[in-house]
């Protein structure tokens, strides 16, 4: 079942109207007391960058009270990034009470204002019903909108619409997911990488290509996707899609499934007994020399909860 609510945080930081959000950039532990200064002087870009840095954890502890402390004056003011951010944390009650209808006026008032982030919520709120009345065309038609206008987030959200069908709110087109999957995934994206891998694997909505499933598969198991890495394990060990390679296979079946991906675990003990020594000597040098990507990460877009495709890539702030 997918998630009630699957929001993007914003992650955009100035111009009003621009075609996409500019991230700003990462917050050093220096640079927070200047930082401070200049959002207690009323600087509102300083406010939401400490706002966004107190809310994701970035060179600082994760402090939900602060972020709403100094996100919330600059949303008033109307900073479109911060109406955007404050908005979603207004909807799922993060740090404040919960108000999804005030969230989602926020979060409109940052779309309108250019936002492509506070799009993509407002149109996934639209899409369910959550702080406005339930409208599964228009939410479809922001949230494309938002993936038209490049907004990456966007492009996995009506892949995985499009593929699962939104708990039957969607009619389920493997067709129509398949070119969103495929800009996403273009753009480097794991969880579209590991969608699109999957749909070539088995013929659904693009055409099937095991060679071509292998090659997505591993650019996501390069990011640390770990189904990416189970099903990659999988095909070099059965030499579909390419050449057998037991000791490739098993280093990212171990990588899957150090991560808790069930299919890897459970393959890798069918076939790790019947390892000859030397293979098993050579995997763990393999791993120790080059230790796997994602290993003990437990973002979504990383781990990819949930056969045959992992859900969405969205934050779980």
């Amino acid at each position: 079942m997918l998630r009630e609510i699957l929001f993007v945080v914003v992650t955009g930081m100035a111009a009003v109207g621009r075609a996409q959000d500019v991230a700003p950039a990462a917050v050093s532990p220096i640079g927070l007391e200047a930082l401070r200064e200049r959002a207690a002087a009323g600087d509102h870009d300083a406010g939401y960058a400490l706002g966004r840095a107190f809310l994701r954890g970035e060179a600082v502890a994760r402090n939900l009270p602060e972020a709403r402390r100094w996100l919330e004056p600059a949303a008033r003011a109307g900073h479109p990034e911060a109406m955007g951010t404050y908005g979603f944390m207004r909807a799922r009650g993060l740090g404040v009470e919960a108000d999804p209808v005030e969230g989602f006026s926020l979060i409109r008032k940052a779309a309108d204002a250019g936002v492509l982030s506070a799009l993509l919520n407002q149109g996934i709120m639209t899409l369910r019903g959550q702080g406005t009345p339930a409208d599964v065309n228009t939410g479809l038609a922001l949230i494309t909108r938002a993936a038209e206008r490049g907004h990456v987030d966007a492009q996995v959200r009506l892949a995985e619409a499009y593929f699962l069908g939104e708990g039957g709110l969607v009619s389920k087109s493997e067709p129509a997911a398949a070119p969103w999957a495929l800009k996403a995934a273009e753009a480097g994206h794991p969880w579209a990488q590991n969608l699109v891998g999957t749909m070539k694997e088995h013929g659904l909505g693009l055409p099937r290509d095991p060679v071509g499933a292998s090659d997505f598969y591993r650019r996501a198991a390069l990011q640390g996707n770990a189904k990416a890495q189970s099903s990659l394990g999988r095909l070099l060990f059965s030499g579909t899609g390419g050449a057998v390679d037991r000791i490739e296979a098993l280093y990212w079946l171990k990588a899957g499934a150090a991560q808790g991906e069930i299919t890897a675990r459970t393959f890798l003990a069918e076939v790790e007994n019947g390892l000859a020594p030397e293979e098993r000597a050579a995997v763990e040098k393999r791993l120790q020399q080059s230790p796997p990507p994602g290993t003990g990460d437990t973002s979504a877009a990383r781990r990819g909860p949930g056969p045959p495709v992992p859900r969405g890539p969205f934050p779980a702030f």
